[in-house]
């Protein structure tokens, strides 16, 4: 993507009291070909507040009430958005522009981290000049009542941290998670690929992103703690009540019901914690033939939750606005457990999207909600049951000696049919690493090696 380098009249310098604007001309058009010969590389862009004596390149800006609304000579006007023409204002309110200064009075330079005294930033704030940077990396602000401060912000930042309608719409159709489960097997990735280089890591952390679940093959078996250290090239490992690492394995009095031969409907683990696992590795160290049933479901909560919303609106809403209970309560341990949670079965963001689902049924307490809501609960509830157990995205799959499989709890909603032994046995290693720790992952191989795209919703409640 260029940017068309384009002059203001000096009327522009008007607009400087409310609002800081940038125009970028995202596709190409009429605006885009008057000054097509001077196109330069993204970001080497900024509003040039000298006069232009040539007809062709004559703009006049015209300052509303609240912002700056430019016209072209051809009676083109840049906020116009068509099939055309796809401009994308980026414009930045002054209180914003000076809160997020970089300049090293107000940014420390070695940890990134903000210094800014708030209280000593007067009010209003008025723009009383701006320029482009010598090296034309960054915008340079001048403050009317603030002369002994000149802000710095950089174009690229400013551009990537647009807040405009058109800039978040297309920043949450990045994020949208992609379906993947029932439609072909599980996204594959050999141990050996993730443990030889960051490109290899890249490709298990890029099915997580994109499809909440990956299936590491042909983990060595010489080591039951291997789960560990596939875990812990994501992100440190996330100990809970169960400890670092525990077995999934049939036994007589079980502490948890996943320690026992009985089949599980679709859950998260602990959703009783307040910041439950994110991701849960499981590493097959036995599953031998003679054991009937005992396969493992997958469903992708965030897909069945968004077909919910179209087919049940109101229950749907029902399930953003009454909170479910989740407990773990259990002293016969040598761990004594009680934890009791209560949040909503569904969580959106400002602008209505998915951004968390929690459904625990094997580890739900006893609703303590207003009287009025407790009926539209149990239909909502009992609806979205039904949706998930009907669902054309389940996966049942059998896991071999060596699988590892990995998944996000948060999205992910796993169980496993009920099975006989038959003398058989049937182990699992487990371990967890927090959500934070993923996304941190993610993001910073992204950086290194892939596109630089972002990390799609994981259920952790951001609003990103």
């Amino acid at each position: 993507m260029y940017f068309s380098t384009v002059e203001l009249s000096t009327t522009a310098s008007q607009c400087v009291n409310s609002f800081l604007l940038l125009l970028i001309i995202l596709k190409t058009g009429s605006v885009m070909l008057l000054r097509a010969s001077l196109r330069q590389p993204l970001c080497h862009f900024i509003w040039k507040r000298t006069k232009t004596t040539s007809s062709v390149n004559y703009i006049k800006a015209l300052v509303s009430e609240d912002c700056l609304e430019i016209e072209w000579n051809d009676g083109h006007k840049s906020r116009q958005v068509d099939k055309l023409n796809v401009l994308l204002w980026l414009q930045f309110h002054n209180s914003w522009l000076r809160f997020s200064c970089q300049c090293e009075h107000c940014k420390q330079s070695h940890s990134g981290q903000r210094t800014i005294d708030t209280l000593s930033i007067p009010e209003p704030l008025e723009i009383s000049d701006f320029s482009l940077s010598k090296n034309k990396e960054n915008l340079e602000v001048k403050w009317e009542n603030e002369r002994d401060h000149q802000g710095v912000l950089n174009l690229q930042w400013l551009r990537e941290n647009c807040y405009s309608e058109v800039a978040r719409n297309l920043e949450n159709k990045r994020r949208i998670t992609q379906p993947h489960i029932g439609e072909h097997s599980l996204p594959e990735v050999e141990y050996s690929t993730i443990m030889e280089s960051r490109e290899g890591l890249w490709k298990m952390l890029s099915q997580l992103s994109d499809h909440g679940v990956s299936l590491v093959k042909n983990v060595p078996l010489d080591d039951e703690e291997n789960v560990l250290k596939v875990g812990r090239l994501i992100g440190p490992i996330q100990e809970t009540i169960y400890g670092k690492v525990f077995d999934v394995v049939s036994t007589p009095n079980p502490i948890n019901i996943a320690y026992s031969s009985v089949g599980l409907g679709y859950h998260i683990d602990l959703a009783y914690y307040e910041s439950p696992p994110g991701l849960q590795l499981l590493h097959c160290l036995s599953f031998d033939s003679d054991i009937e049933g005992g396969e493992s479901l997958f469903l992708d909560a965030f897909y069945v939750a968004e077909e919910f919303r179209k087919q049940f609106p109101k229950e749907f809403d029902d399930l953003v606005r009454i909170p479910g209970t989740f407990q773990k309560i259990h002293f016969q341990r040598d761990y004594p457990v009680k934890l009791v949670y209560k949040r909503p079965h569904i969580v959106l963001s400002p602008d209505k999207e998915i951004v968390a689902v929690t459904w625990a049924p094997p580890f739900e307490g006893p609703l303590s909600v207003p009287e009025e809501d407790v009926e539209p609960y149990y239909r909502a509830y009992r609806l979205f049951s039904k949706m998930m157990e009907e669902s054309p995205l389940q996966k049942s799959v059998r896991l071999h000696q060596g699988d590892l499989v990995c998944f996000n709890n948060r999205r992910i909603l796993h169980g496993r049919n009920s099975f006989n032994l038959n003398g058989g046995v049937r182990h699992f290693k487990g371990a967890y690493v927090n959500i934070d720790e993923f996304r941190n992952a993610f993001q910073v191989t992204s950086e290194l090696v892939g596109s630089g795209e972002p990390c799609r919703r994981s259920g952790n409640h951001c609003f990103l």
